[in-house]
């Protein structure tokens, strides 16, 4: 009898599957096809949730057990525990340099295209110092002979040559900026006005304001803030145009005139037509409020050159100008931010520097007296290589030595409809001196009558006590000068000035205090005061 083995099956047999049922579908869900047969006599639908073969593989079950493990998990998680905090929200990082002056420079992508980032940058550098600083210079020319041998014809001739020479007796610079107020809201950004000719990104000077009318005091304030005057036969466009030859001459008189005396931008200079002072961008009207009857300037004959009594809103905010730059697709395109320092007379403080040096210094033909801001103006450029190339100083001088520049690179800039445009319409101020409104003191009450009611010292938080106060009277009430006027700065440096010529000082690295005064001891400490400073600290 020979063995005879069974034959294999054709067919390879399916493990059956375990099938859970699940609840049934509610009514306005459509009842899916089934995908597995049921076995008989089971009630309900059934579906494959957990499918475990009879005779099941490790990687089979290790699939299932893990499936459950989650399962348990979502189903014992407690709402009542605390959840995580949200990832640290962080500042875009824009890509910036600082040039030789402390000027800041941006080419940065993001900037050229989104306002609010380019809106922020600006606040974010807004409050930052610049740096004041006094240039002196004498210089004398002297007359001199010297030998020449030529040779001429076969032979050397020599002859006699007389020549000039100029001889610099002393160069040195001080530093003022330590005079400089620092705002605990930070500085206020000031916008210009609608009739001040300025670059509005464009190449030619531009003001917002209608025609002919635009020279009148009388203007009535456009409807619309945010639009500005509305042009009768285009509602939908403004009336910014072209500034005429008198209205370019105007604002470049007043811009000078505010520079030389030191007014702050948003005061009205007697003269100057309303319209063409700046107004203050703010999140509220207190700090405008603030700024009223807050300036520090000269009088004449008695009477005052300015008008203090009103602080504007501007037609167009500082983030209406960003998106306005942003929507901008010139080549060379250019944001400038611009920080002014006032409350000091510029002038009368050249005039008093030059004659304390002529006082001192033999040669009387030329003295040099100049006023230089430092780290004044943040500069957002457009973000391709033709812009970037031009913000290199030295190739731009070679770019003219080689007359690419005069020939071709300007003539785009200044004609075509793609070239270069700058925005100079905002800033921010930072004050040497000013007036402080007195929370303490009462409408319509005189300096005498605060006085008999405080005492004599007057307390504010805004820096350190005066050595004398100063108070005057307001429509808001009484108001305490703060800081140092440009005589009391004067009066420190005036013999320090006079040493410094006399012993022909040259030097490029500046002064920050007079000489042989005990405020040189320990500069550059933070946080270090001089003694007799100390008690007026707060």
């Amino acid at each position: 009898m020979s063995d005879s083995k069974a034959p294999l099956p054709t067919e390879v047999q399916q493990p059956q599957a375990i099938q859970l049922p699940r609840s049934p579908p509610p009514q306005s869900e459509q009842q899916a096809p089934a995908t597995s047969s049921a076995k008989p006599g089971s009630s309900g639908p059934l579906v494959d949730v957990d499918v475990v073969p009879e005779d099941p593989t490790p990687e089979a079950l290790e699939l299932v057990v893990s499936t459950n493990d989650a399962d348990r998990k979502r189903d014992s998680f407690d709402e009542t525990e605390p959840l995580l905090p949200p990832p640290e929200f962080t500042d875009y990082v824009a890509d910036s340099y600082t040039d030789g002056s402390g000027n800041i420079v941006s080419h940065d992508k993001h900037l050229n295209e989104d306002g609010e980032a380019l809106y922020r940058f600006i606040l974010e550098h807004a409050s930052t110092r610049p740096t004041l600083l006094v240039k002196c210079k004498g210089s004398h020319t002297e007359w001199r002979t010297r030998q020449v041998t030529r040779f001429e014809d076969g032979k050397n001739i020599t002859s006699t040559e007389t020549y000039s020479e100029r001889i610099v007796d002393f160069d040195f610079t001080l530093d003022v900026s330590a005079s400089i107020l620092s705002d605990p809201q930070g500085a206020p950004i000031w916008v210009v006005g609608d009739k001040e000719a300025v670059h509005r990104g464009h190449r030619r000077l531009e003001v917002d304001a209608p025609p002919r009318i635009s020279m009148d005091r009388q203007d009535p304030p456009p409807p619309d803030l945010e639009v500005g005057y509305a042009c009768p036969t285009s509602p939908s466009r403004t009336w910014r145009r072209r500034a005429t030859e008198a209205e370019r001459k105007a604002s470049a008189s007043w811009r000078e005139r505010r520079e030389n005396y030191g007014y702050a931008p948003w005061v009205l200079i007697r003269g100057q037509i309303r319209g063409m002072e700046a107004t203050v961008d703010a999140p509220s009207d207190q700090i405008r409020d603030n700024l009223l009857h807050s300036a520090h300037a000269p009088a004449e004959h008695g009477g005052q050159w300015y008008d203090d009594s009103f602080v504007g809103h501007p037609t167009k905010t500082l983030r209406g100008w960003a998106d306005e730059y942003c929507a901008s697709k010139r080549y060379l395109k250019e944001f400038n931010f611009e920080k002014v320092v006032y409350g000091w007379n510029m002038g009368a403080l050249r005039q008093a520097i030059e004659a304390t040096i002529r006082n001192n210094y033999a040669y009387q033909e030329n003295v040099e007296v100049s006023f230089v801001t430092e780290g004044n103006r943040i500069s957002i450029r457009a973000d391709n290589w033709f812009s970037r190339m031009l913000s290199k100083k030295w190739l731009v001088i070679i770019l003219w030595i080689t007359l690419i520049y005069p020939l071709f690179i300007w003539p785009f800039w200044k004609f075509s409809s793609r070239g270069g445009g700058p925005w100079e319409v905002t800033g921010s101020a930072f004050a040497l001196c000013r007036w402080v409104h007195l929370p303490d003191s009462v409408p319509g009450e005189t300096v005498e009558e605060y006085t008999a009611r405080c005492g004599n010292v007057a307390s504010t938080s805004r820096g350190p006590m005066p050595k004398k106060v100063i108070l005057k009277a307001t429509p808001s009430g009484i108001s305490q000068l703060i800081g140092k006027r440009e005589g009391e700065w004067f009066q420190e440096w005036e013999e320090t000035i006079g040493s410094l010529v006399r012993q022909r000082y040259s030097d490029d690295l500046p002064l920050a205090a007079p000489l042989g005064s005990d405020r040189t001891i320990g500069i550059g400490l933070d946080g270090y005061y001089p003694e007799r400073d100390r008690v007026l600290r707060f």
